[in-house]
């Protein structure tokens, strides 16, 4: 599996702490992510005050993607980061 980082533009419309719209935003990239019947695990979406949406996803393949931004309906501000490692604390070396 691959992990990847979704990056693209909030849109104009959407109002992050609505928590209405943010369900219904989840809804459709859930709805999206279905539809690619185990291929693609949605693990979650930060939403950045530059109105920006950074979702991080698990893959079989990068194929997949397309298929998502389609369903989706996500249009072509989309751009696609492989996740190479995760650094975290736990990898900090001794004093």
């Amino acid at each position: 599996m691959i992990k990847l980082l979704i990056e693209r533009d909030l849109p104009e419309n959407f109002d992050v702490t609505d928590d209405a719209q943010a369900a219904r935003h989840a809804r459709i990239a859930l709805d999206a992510i279905v539809a690619t019947q185990g291929k693609m695990h949605w693990l979650c979406t930060y939403a950045t005050d530059d109105r920006k949406l950074f979702g991080l996803v698990v893959v079989e393949s990068e194929e997949v993607i397309d298929a998502y931004v389609r369903n989706a309906g996500i249009g072509s501000s989309v751009q696609i980061h492989r996740v190479l490692r995760t650094l975290d604390p736990a990898l900090a070396a001794d004093r």
